[in-house]
């Protein structure tokens, strides 16, 4: 059963950017929510799907907003190339090998 808006407790980090939310949901029968609701701020469907975790803030009004720039920033992280297990391998003996001549020609 669709409903217009939806009771969610945000949970923010100090900036004030949505971590992690629960939302009322529907059993079947009636909607349900398993959590105290006293905290609640009704937001559409659409506003809840449209959030970034990390990006998104809710004002007093219940309107969502995504810092454009801070998105950017997180999905630039998540697809930071990682480097490959031989690259890590390389990375790690050239490490020892400057360790061992540092203590070398501090001897």
């Amino acid at each position: 059963m669709d409903k217009d808006k939806i009771r969610v407790l945000f949970d923010t980090d100090e900036d004030g950017y949505i971590i992690g939310y629960q939302q009322e949901f529907y059993d079947g029968k009636a909607w349900q929510s398993p959590f105290d609701a006293t905290n609640a701020i009704e937001v559409t469907p659409t506003d809840l799907a449209s959030i970034c975790l990390g990006a998104s803030k809710v004002s007093e009004d219940g309107t969502i907003t995504t810092d454009a720039a801070k998105r950017a920033e997180l999905e630039a992280e998540v697809n930071k190339p990682e480097p490959s297990p031989e690259q890590q391998l390389l990375a790690n003996l050239t490490l020892e090998v400057a360790q061992l001549k540092a203590a070398k020609s501090s001897d």
